[in-house]
């Protein structure tokens, strides 16, 4: 990966390539927001909270550049974002050996192995980049998929979050996962 948040070159996957994003893919990754969010109930994360400011989505891209525990890193089709996926490191000396990890891949793409690149590079990085000892993660409990993408790549069941999100107006479980990195 290239950038401020990787020093590997950009990984190619099928066609597709995954790199850390820069704050000049910010309305790239504006436009794969609002219409990911749109796709799935499964985000904790809805149409409703996206900020539709282009400065917003610059700053955000700019803070995960800046700390080293953090990744934004994107799965681009020619010019258009098609995945991405996030880790965060806990803020604090006693969590910041833990990164919290966020994953979205457009419906259009589904089932095309891209989630599970964007995991095995976030592994790869996690264990690079020094300080991660583990990856946290939390996913409904209906998303048999996700859930399975998940267990594929290590990670184990630690608890359910009972009514953590609302889907369709109805309460949800979560399930916390996480992957203790070698």
């Amino acid at each position: 990966m290239s950038g401020e948040q990787g020093h590997a070159s950009d990984q190619v996957v099928d066609g597709v390539t995954l790199r850390a994003a820069v704050v000049q893919d910010a309305r790239a990754l504006l436009h794969f927001k609002r219409i990911v969010l749109r796709e799935t109930e499964f985000l904790l994360q809805g149409p409703e909270d996206l900020s539709d400011q282009l400065s917003d989505e610059s700053a955000l891209i700019d803070s995960f550049g800046r700390h080293s525990g953090c990744l934004l890193l994107l799965a681009w089709e020619g010019q258009q974002i098609v995945g991405m996926c996030t880790v965060v490191a806990g803020g604090l000396a006693r969590s910041r050996h833990v990164g919290q990890t966020g994953m979205a891949v457009r419906r259009s793409h589904w089932r095309r192995g891209i989630a599970s690149a964007l995991l095995a590079e976030v592994r790869r990085w996690s264990l690079v980049q020094g300080g991660l000892h583990k990856l946290s993660l939390q996913v409904h409990a209906a998303n048999l998929p996700a859930r399975r993408l998940y267990e594929r790549h290590g990670f184990d069941y630690e608890g359910t979050l009972r009514d953590e999100a609302v889907v369709a107006g109805q309460y949800a479980d979560l399930l916390a996962m996480g992957h203790i990195l070698s």
